[in-house]
């Protein structure tokens, strides 16, 4: 009778211990495929500005938005109403702003969405380039944007529309993707 008990009583602990192996292990399970599902940020920041530098201690490309989010499972940012200045050279800064952003996790690439408006202002503080899509594409380290939206260009002597648009921001060479209409301004002559 004893020895009925005793198997009894082993026969218990051995359910028991694989009832909670098995229930940590469905546990465990479910804790993996919810963190891959999870999109909550680890920090944010609220009206803040970056500069980046380069390495003879110029400014690079300084970066503000109202509110920025860090997302650790993707390691990316998010933005509202992000503002990009990107500097050149001996000349005026190329600007880029928009209603929301989205950064990658290497920070190559920024994509805006909403409202997106690429300018850059002259020495006497004329608008000499003016860039309106609803979302774009910009790969800042190589000063290059893009978007296949509806375009605006607007400069000094004419306005572009487009169905896309590649820009190069140092040479400011402008690559029109389709349905390309240019109206040039009349020169005011004296």
């Amino acid at each position: 009778m004893i020895n009925t008990r005793w198997k009894l009583v082993v026969l218990l602990i051995i359910i028991t211990v694989f009832s909670y192996w098995l229930l940590e292990k469905l546990i465990g399970d479910d804790k993996k495929i919810l963190s891959k599902l999870a999109h909550y940020p680890d920090y944010y920041m609220e009206n803040f500005t970056t500069l980046e530098m380069n390495e003879d201690g110029t400014p690079k490309n300084q970066l503000t938005a109202s509110h920025m989010a860090h997302y650790p499972d993707d390691n990316t940012t998010e933005l509202d109403y992000p503002k990009l200045k990107i500097f050149q050279t001996d000349k005026s800064p190329m600007n880029v702003s928009a209603d929301k952003g989205w950064v990658t996790s290497s920070n190559e690439v920024i994509l805006l969405r909403g409202n997106v408006h690429v300018y850059k202002v002259d020495e006497t503080g004329e608008m000499s380039l003016e860039l309106i899509t609803d979302d774009a594409r910009v790969l800042v380290d190589k000063k290059y944007a893009e978007t296949d939206k509806p375009t605006t260009v607007i400069t000094k002597k004419s306005t572009t529309n487009s169905m896309g648009i590649r820009i190069d921001m140092q040479t400011h060479k402008m690559k029109f993707l389709k349905k390309v209409q240019t109206t040039i301004e009349p020169s005011h002559a004296n």
